[in-house]
């Protein structure tokens, strides 16, 4: 049975995402932070200007980043609050396949 969307409801969804999204931020900068050293090590033994070690580690940061973000939101598809859960639901009528 379908629930309507309340304030209430909306707001349990949001926090529960966002208190994961903040914990996997600060495992993207940990994260990030020790890629973009050891890039920047490596690099540098190979005489790369500084200009090319920021480019590359922040490229590196950000590809890290977008993997990790996915993460609280898969966390939370399937989760029970209570009087409902949040899941996926086809919009194919099962009669018509």
């Amino acid at each position: 049975m379908e629930l309507e969307v309340t304030w209430s409801r909306v707001i349990r969804v949001w926090w529960s995402y966002i208190w994961r999204n903040l914990i996997a931020i600060i495992v993207s900068m940990i994260i990030g932070g020790i890629v973009g050293g050891i890039i920047g090590v490596v690099m540098g033994s190979f005489g790369a200007s500084e200009e090319d070690i920021k480019m590359i580690a922040g490229i590196a940061g950000a590809i890290i980043g977008l993997m990790i973000s996915i993460v609280p939101m898969k966390m939370i598809l399937g989760m029970n609050f209570g009087e409902f859960r949040l899941v996926l639901l086809s919009n194919e009528n099962k009669k018509d396949i």
